[in-house]
């Protein structure tokens, strides 16, 4: 007779270090009856933020008080399981209240590095001269912010005409998403770590999951009450993007259309075209402008559907990572007025995106998903 497999108890702690000019300094002490969050929202300008009630000053790791600046130190919560140490992100305060009671707190806000990007500004507008690769020039605007580590997707698309388009005071947070906007890049986003990600905006697929959720394997701490919410939506089938810059020698044009007979929102399917049109300031090249117009049709063939899951706290999980989440087929009685019905709900086996969490640093703490589903509308 097989014996089942043994799952060791996990040890769940939490520290919170404080860095100051990137390097550990000292750590701050949470509340005893406030767990802190760590949110992520991915369409967010900002997508990552941290919360929490701290004591006022912070310690050495020796327990000697230590000064914290609120203007300059940055905060990563770590969560340790079984002896593991996984950061959570590096966040920069913004809001701090605090409040004399019987030990002296203050009550944080704090949010990814993005907000260092969207503080940062020039007193002159921004210029690049023609030529200039699209990735140093938001490289530049990083540096200037004090973001010194980045992990980007090369790219040799550049600049064809210089450039000089934001205002000044425009924050360069900003500027950079206009920028990875005309590679089709997604917007600026923070790891664990902290790093700057730099990477294509693609329909994610089986090969990129980084996540996998599954409500019959305990090691995954998936917890009943899945809940998904369909968002079926009748979209254009012609799509329609100019470029109008005198810059680029006048009007580009790029159009892609929905002619899929298994769409039914297809210009074959519906006999007719729903043309969408749509203007961008500006586009790396042609061939990006296309691109583009392609994304929008490719998304108009999707049909999305939001599943909330309910999971024990997970490590690693960033801003929009790809999930696999595998559900058991359930069956089970429900009462009905003429009696009792067996009701069989299949199990699925999804890509997901993770649109959403919330993570609750405690023991036992609980994470909330919002996950969404894509699939091609087709028949």
């Amino acid at each position: 007779m097989s014996r089942p497999a043994f799952n060791p108890p996990r040890r769940v702690s939490f520290r919170y270090n404080l860095l100051r000019n990137g390097a550990f300094y000292a750590l701050l002490r949470a509340a005893e009856n406030a767990a802190p969050h760590v949110r992520m929202q991915d369409d967010a300008r900002i997508k990552m933020s941290f919360s929490g009630v701290f004591a006022a000053n912070a310690v050495d790791v020796d327990g000697r008080a230590m000064d914290v600046n609120w203007l300059t130190d940055e905060i990563q919560p770590v969560m340790i399981i079984n002896g593991l140490a996984y950061p959570l992100g590096v966040y920069i305060p913004t809001t701090q209240s605090v409040t004399d009671d019987v030990v002296r707190s203050v009550r944080i806000e704090a949010y990814d590095r993005c907000q260092r990007v969207l503080d940062t500004n020039s007193a002159v507008p921004v210029y690049w001269p023609r030529n200039t690769l699209y990735l140093d020039a938001i490289e530049q605007l990083l540096s200037a912010a004090g973001i010194t580590t980045v992990f980007k997707t090369p790219n040799d698309a550049a600049f064809t005409e210089p450039r000089e388009d934001w205002d000044a005071g425009t924050p360069f947070l900003t500027i950079v998403n206009d920028l990875l906007a005309e590679i089709n890049y997604k917007a600026l986003f923070f790891d664990a770590n902290g790093a700057a990600v730099l990477e294509p905006a693609e329909i994610p697929e089986a090969s990129q999951i980084d996540h996998t959720l599954d409500d019959a394997d305990p090691a995954t701490l998936v917890l009943p009450g899945i809940t998904r919410q369909n968002d079926t939506f009748s979209a254009p089938n012609k799509f329609i993007v100019f470029c109008a810059n005198p810059d680029k020698g006048g009007n580009m044009v790029a159009v892609a259309v929905n002619d899929n007979p298994q769409s039914p929102l297809s210009t074959v399917r519906r006999g007719r075209e729903i043309v969408s049109v749509s203007t961008v300031d500006n586009i790396a090249s042609q061939t990006e402008l296309q691109a583009y117009a392609d994304r929008l049709r490719n998304d108009s063939l999707l049909t999305s559907e939001t599943v909330s899951v309910t999971t024990g706290l997970l490590p690693g999980w960033g801003v929009a990572d790809v999930v696999a989440l595998h559900t058991a087929q359930r069956v089970y009685i429900e009462r009905t007025r003429h009696g009792k019905r067996l009701v069989i709900v299949p199990g699925s086996n999804d890509i997901c995106i993770s649109r959403a969490f919330d993570m609750e640093l405690k023991a036992g703490g609980k994470m909330q998903h919002t996950l969404e589903k894509v699939v091609y509308n087709l028949e």
